[in-house]
């Protein structure tokens, strides 16, 4: 099977095989890897993407945790990886929609009324509210405005 551009762009953000822990070809080897926990490197590589530590700390893991999971050489948990998983799929997504990873930072980060004035990246803190975003984009892509 060959890797969607949206789960290869969200390998990426997540630091690819370094950050992730494994090399991700299939939806399949990403539900193993958030399953194995991703290494600390992931939240590096997000936050080189544009993830906030703000943002980190509310919708990944506690400054913290984070700073001795990396002191002793630990991974991230399940539900960890899988809320950095969440932000790297919705960030990927959010670039395929706007065509630029500017534009779409500047909408991931923006209160909007479709959302009930909140900031998309507010409402992915949970699987529910990362499929209303999603479903949003998809709107967008489809030319609904938002």
């Amino acid at each position: 099977m060959d890797v969607t551009p949206s789960l290869a762009a969200a390998a990426v953000r997540l630091g690819g095989g370094a950050g992730i822990g494994i090399e991700v070809r299939s939806d399949a080897d990403m539900a193993r890897a958030v399953a194995a926990g991703f290494t600390v490197q992931a939240i590096d590589a997000l936050r080189q993407s544009g993830v906030t530590d703000r943002e980190v700390a509310a919708l990944i893991i506690k400054p913290r945790t984070l700073s001795h999971r990396r002191a002793n050489g630990g991974r991230l948990t399940v539900d960890e990886s899988d809320r950095a998983a969440r932000a790297a799929r919705t960030m990927a997504l959010a670039e395929r929609t706007f065509g630029n990873r500017d534009k779409a930072g500047r909408w991931l980060h923006r209160n909007l009324a479709a959302l009930g004035g909140r900031a998309p990246m507010d409402l992915i803190r949970t699987d529910a509210g990362a499929r209303v975003v999603e479903n949003l984009l998809a709107g967008i892509s489809w030319g609904a405005a938002a």
